[in-house]
């Protein structure tokens, strides 16, 4: 046992079948579904609807409770099967908008069908095949669906950025249920959704055309700032890194260089060390002659006037002496010249002897005094001889009397 497949495509909305036709009712199942319904016509009046039913070959099977529903006796049987559930129709339009744009695109239409309104569907098999599917119905209301909607509502876009808003949507919509309504309903569609489906627009392929470059530009623009980027990136690495290597050069450098130069610091410690040495043993030299120098010059000085105090004293010894020598011979040759005169001997003679011994006598101590002082002036001081002419000692300063 088999079912009977009234619709064998799914586009397929409506089928209506004559019973006298059909041969193999009596051996198969007729199952309809929930979005299936089928109304039976019988001479020409509409009977039953049923719907989620399967009719099965049981008490005389098919064909005998066909013939108790529509009676043996009927001329005329039809079995008028429909879909009940929505179904979406897409009608293709094309419409200018405000600004004479071409916009091309589809209606899509949802419809669907009530249980009580199947019946209608005569209206339309009155005039055409049996058989009706989805491009039949779009051919039905397509014309009228762009007289009356679509071409409406597209002249009152100014552009195609109205036209896809959804203030438009809306229109669009409600423009659709009150214009359709009619015609729906002679077919027995019930409209449940209506909305515009339009393909981009030449000055959206424009822009899109223009918005896609711009973006390759960006994105080209973005590669080339994200290589600049990279390779200011490596510059600054390579830099960095030159940079660091001369560092580390220079480090390396100046500590072979402070090595060095502490090395030489060390040495120049050294003969500074040396120098300092030799100049504290030249200083305490020069400070030991300078003390030598200034204890020969005190030493001489207080020789020299030691020998001053001497020469004076003694000077004053010999003029003491010789005054007192003088003295004497005064006194004596007084003596003498009055003991003469006493006896009477004193005559020119006498006198005249008196006289040239007296002269003679000065003349010797004047002759002692000469020899006594260039004596002094022909000796030595600090151990230097003095020469005549000299006024004071080479060595220690002291003037020379």
């Amino acid at each position: 046992m088999s079912d009977y497949r009234w619709r064998d495509r799914p586009d397929i909305v409506a089928r209506l079948v004559n019973a006298d036709k059909i041969q193999t009712f009596a051996t198969q199942n007729v199952l309809l579904k929930p979005n299936e319904a089928c109304a039976m016509i019988v001479d020409g009046r509409v009977g039953d609807i049923l719907t989620e039913t399967n009719l099965t070959n049981m008490a005389g099977g098919f064909g005998r409770w066909l013939g108790d529903k529509m009676g043996v006796t009927a001329n005329d049987r039809r079995l008028l099967f429909a879909m009940t559930g929505p179904m979406d129709y897409w009608v293709p339009f094309e419409g200018a908008l405000g600004d004479g744009e071409i916009a091309k695109g589809f209606a899509n239409l949802r419809l669907r069908m009530n249980l009580d309104d199947v019946p209608k569907l005569l209206n339309y098999f009155a005039n055409n095949s049996p058989l009706l599917d989805r491009n039949g119905v779009i051919k039905i209301i397509g014309d009228e669906l762009k007289g009356r909607v679509v071409t409406p509502c597209m002249s009152s876009c100014a552009n195609a950025s109205e036209m896809r808003s959804a203030t438009f949507m809306e229109k669009f919509e409600m423009t659709a249920e009150v214009e359709m309504r009619n015609l729906l309903s002679n077919l027995g569609f019930t409209l449940l959704k209506a909305f515009p489906i339009t393909n981009p627009t030449d000055m959206e392929l424009v822009a899109q055309h223009r918005a896609k470059l711009e973006a390759q530009t960006a994105g080209t623009q973005a590669n080339a700032d994200a290589e600049i980027a990279a390779y200011s990136q490596s510059e600054q690495l390579t830099l960095a890194r030159i940079e660091m290597e001369t560092n580390i050069a220079k480090a390396h450098a100046r500590g072979k260089v402070t090595v060095e130069l502490e090395a030489d610091l060390k040495a120049l410690r050294a003969q500074e060390a040396h120098w300092e040495a030799e100049l504290s043993r030249d200083r305490g030299q020069m400070e030991l002659r300078n003390e030598e120098a200034d204890s020969k010059a005190k030493r001489a000085m207080d020789m020299f006037a030691e020998v001053q105090d001497r020469k004076a004293q003694r000077i004053a010894n010999q003029q003491d002496f010789q005054a007192q020598r003088m003295n004497t011979q005064n006194e004596l040759q007084t003596k003498m010249m009055e003991m003469a005169a006493e006896q009477g001997a004193l005559t020119p003679e006498v006198m005249a002897e008196f006289l040239r011994q007296q002269t003679a006598q000065k003349a010797v101590d004047g002759s002692g005094g000469q020899d006594l002082s260039s004596s002094v002036n022909g000796g030595s001081c600090c151990g230097v001889a003095l020469q005549p002419g000299w006024k004071a000692c080479p060595s220690c300063g002291t003037p020379i009397a």
